[in-house]
Formats: structure tokens, C-alpha cells, sequence
């Protein structure tokens, strides 16, 4: 079989959009059929396993019927005791990766996933389909060329954006910027800037990675601008020529500062991380494209993808088994594992509806039946526009017990009350919940002090305790230089304040308490209103 660089030099674009983006034009039944093909392939790996009789019991399912009726729904509590000390003997499948997401302070630093050699092919072809769709304007249409140059902004290995990367080179010879291996070394900073020089003189086509680092490099970017100090490499022909177009591009569009759009002309940019829609405006500002965003998270590789008219994303069909719980079945937490829940599939689900995403890893993963704690919203039953017969989706939130920044960073309630706690300043209580300022992502903390609070040495206190709690929170400080923590200071009595309102209200005993996690508009603004 041909491979992707033979196909393309051969000019048989044709295939590879058939390879890699085909599964768009699948019928709803079509899909299902691959997805109860795979999930029967799956199981039968999974009886032949330590941790697969573990989840299913001993009586093996015979359908996808009796899989779904008898086997229980999981969360990573499940698997601990086996991941956590990468038993491979356990599994379907020895892995070829470990790959690791954020743990849950107090239980676990990291939660490690296997990915056998089929699942890291899988995370190559996703990744393909990614930059081909983000690249094209219609059906069957991409500018992609052999050694197109990508910025390299991605996390390492073994987070799963930096494996998607690793595993894209099976498929295509991308030049990253700076190289690969040299990436890896650099710190955020020292990466993009060396990037960015040598972009003037090769130029960049491609990005691949998380919206909110793009826009954090957009950022940096448009404040350096300004500054730009000679040197002998600014007199190369290419880099010469290039900064002359871009100043005539800025002066005749009225500007007084560069933006990235006037050096480059960017032919793809593919995104992921949950505030990929709250930055799309600002990155098509800065990068004069529009992003397509894709949904992936570690336990299950990549999950859906937006297409060219950039409107909601639409499902793999051969990566996970997908169910889906309604969103009134959720209850308050995803650690709750209960059978008792009923899921539906995909040709089940309602337009407007919201469910919490439960997958099935497929090519002898490890996860059953898993619960993800994402909720999507199915936006519609098929992209009209596109003739595209599946639903289409979009992520609406975590389950309402973490916060989540970037795509990079999960905190629990835990660790944001201990990071408190440790400050060693009394308060009465706190709450916190994500918030966006002038485009910025912002981890924004309430606390109600007791007596007078220095609130400098607070929130010195609190970054530095989350920096030492959990590890991603630091590496994203340290990779990425992002500090998103803004500390507030509520008015005296706060509390007493929302209590007493809420008793007025009628509000019965459970309502009484505002919550610490994702607090809601309301109750953050009887909070502050107290006099």
C-alpha cells in the first residue's frame, strides 16, 4: 500500500482525503456498524485479560446489547491499582506509550494510559485528518505540501498533544520549528522566539495545538513587535524581503504594530483545548485564518473534529465505542461508577440535548466503558451545509467539581482549598471559577479574609502552594509562562450575608451553602454585594 508522501508526489490527493477525512461521509448506520464491529473485537481482547475480567465480570457479553446492560460504567478509580504501576501484563494489549494526563491531588500525580502501537497509528491518522481539513475550503480540497513548516507549540511527550506529534511523523515529513529534538530542550520562551526567528526566513504554514498557547504566542508576538533589534540575520534576502512585505501589509491596513498575519501566510491551523471557541476571533485576528477545533482528552485519544465551515465537530467512528449519559443522569460528581445510568448512542441522541461522553477504547486499550466527566451538547442531528449525515457536537464543560485551563490543568476543590488553607491567613470560606479578561483565561479565587489580609502575600502564597500541589499547574506555568491565578478579597461578612438572603428566598437547607467549584453568577454577586 502506497504510503502518504507517495500518494501526494504522486498527486493522488484523492486517497489521502479518502484516508484520512472519508469517515465524514459515512450514513449514520454505516457508522454504527463500525462502531459495534470494533467494540465486539474489543471485547474479545478484553476477556483474555487480567483487567478486563476485572471490569466484565466472568461472564463475557455476547452483543453490544449485553455489554452495555451488564458491564458497569468506570472511572479511573477502576484502573489505579493497575495503571498507576503500569501493569502491562494486565492488559488487552502490551502498550507501545504511557501517556499521562492530570491526576487528582491526594489520590494520584498523574493518571498514566497505555497506547497500544494501533492506538498511537489512530493518533497519527487523527492528527492527519486534522491538518487536512484545516487546510482545505471544500470537499476533497487541501494545500498540504511535503516539508510545510509548523511552529512547534505543543506539550511534550508524554502529554498527549506532544505523542500526537510524535506519531504524526509516521504519516508526514512536517518541518517543525524549531526542530523537534531541539524543541524539547527549550523552555516556552526560548522555543517560540527561536521559532518565530527562524520563521522569518522559511516562513510557517502550519499550526497544530492548543488554542490557548496560540494565543498566548499571538500575545507575545504583537508586544515585541515594536522592538525589534537589528542584527545580521534581519539582512538575509528572505528575512529582508519578508519584513518589507509585512510593514507595506501593516501600513496599508492602517496599523502601527505587526501582527503574525503580515509575515506569514498561514494555510492550516488546527486547535484543541476547552476554550478553543473563546479565542477563535482573536487567533483569525492575529493569524488571518480561521481555526478548526478538534476534541481530544488522554483516556481516549481524539474523540471528534470541527470541519472547513468551522460549525460544530463530528465523531471518529473507529477510535472509542461512544455512549452517552443524559445530562440529568450525571448527578454532582463523574466519580460515581454506578450501573444503574442508562446510556444512549449516537444515533440515539437529540439535537439541544447534553451528556456526558463514556468511552470505550478500541485496539486493545485499557479503558471500559470510562467516564469521561466531559459534557458535549449535540448542536445538531447533521451538518446541513456540508452533507454531513452524523451528529455534530460541541464541549460544553467539565462535570462541575473541576476547573479546567487550557486543556492542560485540571484542579480539583481539593487542591484549591488546601493551597488556601496552607497560606496560614484565617478566612471564613472561598470560591473560585474560571474566568476570561481582555481574552486571557483567568483562575480567579474569592476569599472572605478574617481580619485585615495582606492581599499581595495571599496570592503569593496560593501560586506558590498550587505550584507545589500539582504538577501540571507548574509545568504549565514553567512551559508555557502562564500565571492565571488572580486572588480577590470578598467584603466582610459575605457569607453571612448569602446565607441570610437565601433563607429569605426560601431557599431549603442544601442551597443554603454557595459552592467552592464554578460558582454561578448569582451567588458570586450576592457574595459581593454584602455590605
Amino acid at each position: 500500500m502506497a504510503t502518504t508522501l507517495e500518494l501526494l508526489r504522486e498527486g493522488r490527493r484523492e486517497e489521502i482525503w479518502h484516508k484520512y477525512c472519508g469517515f465524514i461521509d459515512l450514513s449514520m448506520e454505516q457508522f454504527m456498524e463500525i462502531q459495534k464491529r470494533l467494540l465486539m473485537e474489543q471485547i474479545d481482547l478484553l476477556s483474555k485479560c487480567e483487567l478486563g475480567r476485572k471490569i466484565m465480570g466472568d461472564e463475557i457479553p455476547a452483543s453490544v446489547q449485553e455489554f452495555r446492560e451488564v458491564v458497569p460504567l468506570t472511572n479511573y478509580a477502576n484502573y489505579a491499582p493497575y495503571l498507576l504501576e503500569k501493569r502491562e501484563d494486565v492488559l488487552p494489549i502490551k502498550p507501545l506509550w504511557w501517556l499521562h494526563t492530570s491526576g487528582r491531588s491526594g489520590e494520584y500525580q498523574y493518571k498514566w494510559i497505555p497506547y497500544t502501537d494501533g492506538m498511537v497509528q489512530k493518533l497519527a491518522d487523527c492528527s492527519m485528518a486534522i491538518v487536512t481539513l484545516a487546510s482545505c475550503s471544500k470537499r476533497g480540497q487541501f494545500v498540504l505540501q511535503e516539508h510545510d513548516s509548523m511552529l512547534f507549540t505543543l506539550a511534550p511527550f508524554p502529554y498527549l498533544s506532544g505523542a500526537a506529534i510524535t506519531a504524526l511523523e509516521r504519516e508526514f515529513n512536517f518541518t517543525y520549528l524549531p526542530p523537534m529534538e531541539e524543541a524539547v530542550k527549550m523552555d516556552f520562551q526560548a522555543r517560540i522566539m527561536e521559532g518565530f526567528r527562524l520563521a522569518l526566513k522559511s516562513g510557517i504554514d502550519c499550526f497544530n495545538g492548543l488554542a490557548s498557547v496560540l494565543v498566548r504566542v499571538g500575545d507575545q508576538f504583537v508586544q515585541g513587535s515594536g522592538s525589534v533589534k537589528p542584527s545580521p540575520y534581519l539582512l538575509h534576502p528572505l528575512v529582508a524581503g519578508r519584513l518589507l512585505r509585512a510593514l507595506a501589509r501593516c501600513l496599508l491596513d492602517g496599523r502601527t504594530r505587526l501582527l503574525p498575519k503580515d509575515l506569514w501566510d498561514v494555510k492550516c491551523i488546527g486547535l484543541g483545548g476547552t476554550d478553543t471557541r473563546l479565542f477563535k476571533d482573536r487567533i483569525k485576528q492575529y493569524w488571518g485564518r480561521a481555526p478548526i477545533e478538534n476534541y481530544a482528552c488522554t483516556e481516549a485519544g481524539f474523540i471528534a473534529l470541527q470541519l472547513w465551515n468551522v460549525q460544530g465537530m463530528t465523531f471518529y467512528p473507529d477510535v472509542n465505542f461512544l455512549e452517552f449519559l443524559p445530562e440529568e443522569q450525571i448527578g454532582t460528581s463523574a466519580t460515581d461508577s454506578s450501573q444503574h445510568t442508562k446510556t444512549v448512542l449516537l444515533n440515539e441522541v437529540q439535537k439541544g440535548k447534553r451528556y456526558e461522553l463514556v468511552v470505550t477504547s478500541f485496539r486493545g486499550g485499557a479503558m471500559v466503558r470510562y467516564r469521561t466527566g466531559d459534557i458535549i451538547e449535540i448542536v445538531a442531528t447533521r451538518d446541513e451545509e456540508l452533507n454531513v449525515d452524523l451528529p455534530q457536537m460541541m464541549f460544553y464543560s467539565r462535570i462541575n467539581d473541576l476547573i479546567d485551563i487550557g486543556g492542560m490543568v485540571h484542579l480539583t476543590e481539593a487542591t484549591i482549598w488546601q493551597a488556601i488553607a496552607d497560606s496560614g491567613f484565617a478566612y471564613t470560606d472561598w470560591a473560585a471559577r474560571k474566568e476570561y479578561e481582555d481574552g486571557h483565561v483567568v483562575l480567579r479565587v474569592y476569599v472572605e479574609p478574617k481580619g485585615e489580609l495582606p492581599l499581595k502575600e495571599l496570592r503569593e502564597r496560593v501560586r506558590a502552594n498550587l505550584l507545589r500541589l500539582n504538577q501540571d499547574y507548574a509545568d504549565m506555568e514553567r512551559n508555557w509562562q502562564l500565571d492565571p491565578l488572580d486572588v480577590r478579597l470578598l467584603p466582610a461578612g459575605a457569607y453571612k450575608h448569602f446565607y441570610e438572603t437565601r433563607q429569605k428566598e426560601g431557599a431549603d437547607l442544601a442551597h443554603l451553602k454557595p459552592p467552592h467549584m464554578n460558582i454561578p453568577d448569582r451567588a458570586l454577586q450576592l457574595l459581593m454585594e454584602s455590605v
